[in-house]
């Protein structure tokens, strides 16, 4: 076969090729930029939902900002309240101690007399002379311990701190110990001591450590005495309260001891008061 024989079939399948390869290229770049389109569109519609998304999240977050500011606004206002509720509960519980304090003074009268009376001489006169015990029951102007108004102190303790419950508890301990030894002179009961010395003792060496020796050299006629180191004490434990002042491990357990101490003198003076 000759050149001009093969020479059309030739520009036709040349033809015929660049053809086919024009319309792939034609549809590829189609098909690259459909595909783009549709990824655009896509990806334009996922930012737009991202976005809204996020604008949401934001106004929940502000919602619930807004809900807890509310709620610590209304927790510490209601702390405040409650502190300030406290606050006036203290200050009222103290002044109903300190009335219970200020009722104990014709007790406290009574371990005045007490305090320059030999018990063991008076009692053994009082046993045999019917005129010493009314002389001890005038000196008592009346007193009637069963009289003694203490609720307002009941009242108080749950609002004190515990040391100045203790220390309260010492004072009437230690009160009532010289009214039982009176109560056993007016009856004319003989100079049996139903009061427990040692126990007394004790107690107030517990509560007043730096009064130990003197008790120790002394013994029950100076027991009057430790009343108004108790009451300073006891103002002082006050303040401390009321100022907030932290109370360590040491004194807790010194309060835990003078209150047992206390409690146990005091369940004995009642039962000492009957067969008194």
């Amino acid at each position: 076969m000759d050149f001009q024989s093969w020479f059309p079939a030739l520009t036709t399948s040349g033809l015929l090729a660049a053809a086919l390869w024009l319309g792939r290229n034609v549809i590829s770049t189609r098909l690259t930029k459909s595909v783009e389109f549709e990824f655009n569109r896509e990806l334009e519609t996922l930012r737009a939902q991202m976005r809204e998304g996020e604008e949401r999240l934001k106004a929940e977050l502000r919602i619930k900002e807004a809900e807890i500011a509310s709620l610590r606004s209304g927790a510490l206002t209601a702390l405040a309240s409650r502190q300030m509720s406290l606050d006036k509960r203290r200050l009222d519980a103290v002044d109903q101690l300190w009335d219970s304090v200020t009722a104990l003074t014709p007790a406290r009268g009574i371990a005045t007399l007490m305090s320059v009376v030999k018990f063991e001489s008076a009692a053994s006169y009082a046993e045999r002379d019917p005129k010493v015990r009314q002389m001890f029951e005038m000196m008592g102007s009346g007193f009637d311990p069963k009289n003694l108004n203490l609720s307002g102190a009941a009242k108080a303790r749950p609002f004190v701190s515990p040391m100045v419950w203790a220390v309260y508890s010492a004072l009437v301990a230690v009160t009532m110990h010289s009214v039982i030894r009176w109560q056993v002179i007016k009856g004319g009961i003989g100079p049996k001591d139903f009061a427990d010395n040692d126990a007394i003792a004790k107690l107030i060496k517990t509560a007043l450590p730096h009064y130990s020796e003197y008790i120790d050299k002394s013994g029950p006629s100076v027991y009057y005495y430790a009343l108004e180191a108790l009451d300073s004490r006891l103002l002082i434990e006050l303040q401390n309260m009321l100022t907030g002042v932290e109370a360590d491990k040491a004194s807790v357990e010194q309060a835990a001891e003078i209150l047992r101490q206390s409690n146990d003198v005091l369940k004995q003076s009642k039962g000492n008061e009957t067969a008194a």
